[in-house]
């Protein structure tokens, strides 16, 4: 006689079971021991680059669509290159602007960067992390590129984040409007530090630490002060867009728009120091919560077209 369906369910309930308790074990071992399913990661991570590549040939279309219609290829690559050319002169503009705004306060010399220590390694945004509360994307620049852990990424305007995880030939950027991330800061006209904190929205950040008594105005721009090491000063962060007076403290409700393009950036810099000495390319994991700022290379990264 061929059982009912009703006959199979407690069949079907069992598996669902087992698989949940397996799935719970291997999670239990994996936090436990990380490096044994390290290799395991690393190739799922590789397997997903053609995805991304995939992800791309809309976006390819479109340019050869272009390029076709104006009936000069070399136009399309003309193009690319003067928007590179742009990004890194606007990127250069930003410390020049910072140290003209401290000369002007006669507040001294800040421990800061110049952008001749630094180069500018052009990469492009070519996914974004399978973690949907998390503000990460992924870059086509990795280990084989002079791409670190702890290096920051930048655009035109400002700054976008760290590297928290590099890969051969890719990597993972996690971008200040996260929630684990803050940046520390200046408050540009008057030289007041605080905390900016992402809120996991690519379009805000907070400002915090800042009492009810500072001298804080909407449409005040805030730069980078360099504290801790984790990321260069000068670089712009935001514009206080809004300004709120709570009752539950001394502090102030404040709401940063970002100055970074968050949503639709689809080229990005990442500074890479000059000084230090290329590391083995292997690739490197850093703790999504904290990244750590390790050695940069040596090897010059300049402007290169896309591929």
């Amino acid at each position: 006689m061929t059982p009912s369906m009703f006959a199979r369910q407690p069949l079907a309930l069992r598996m669902t079971v087992i698989v949940l308790i397996v799935a719970l074990i291997l999670m239990w071992v994996d936090s436990k021991n990380p490096e044994w399913f390290k290799p395991l990661r690393n190739t799922s991570h590789a397997a997903k680059q053609p995805i991304y590549e995939f992800s791309l040939l809309p976006s390819h279309a479109k340019y050869w669509v272009s390029g076709r219609t104006q009936s000069k290829e070399a136009l399309r690559r003309e193009n690319v290159q003067l928007k590179s050319q742009l990004i890194l002169a606007q990127a250069q503009l930003q410390q020049q602007d910072y140290i003209l705004a401290q000369n002007a306060r006669l507040k001294g010399i800040l421990s800061t960067s110049t952008s001749e220590q630094y180069d500018l390694n052009l990469a492009q945004v070519i996914g974004t992390d399978s973690n949907v509360l998390k503000q990460i994307v992924v870059l086509n620049k990795g280990a084989k590129n002079g791409v670190r852990v702890g290096q920051t990424v930048i655009d035109e305007a400002g700054i976008l984040g760290q590297i928290i995880t590099v890969y051969p030939n890719t990597s993972r950027l996690m971008l200040i409007t996260d929630e684990q991330q803050s940046v520390s800061v200046m408050i540009k006209r008057t030289g007041q530090r605080a905390i900016v904190s992402g809120e996991g929205l690519p379009t805000s950040l907070h400002l915090n630490y800042v009492f009810k008594s500072s001298d804080v105005r909407v449409g005040d721009e805030l730069i980078s002060s360099g504290l801790g090491g984790r990321i260069p000063a000068g670089y712009p962060v935001g514009r206080v867009n809004r300004i709120k007076n709570t009752q539950a403290d001394n502090f102030r409700s404040i709401e940063v728009a970002p100055a970074a393009n968050f949503i639709d950036n689809n080229f990005v810099l990442i500074l890479q120091d000059k000084l230090q000495e290329q590391t083995q390319n292997e690739p490197i994991e850093a703790d999504n919560d904290s990244p750590l700022l390790l050695p940069a290379v040596n090897d010059k990264a300049d402007i290169h077209e896309p591929s």
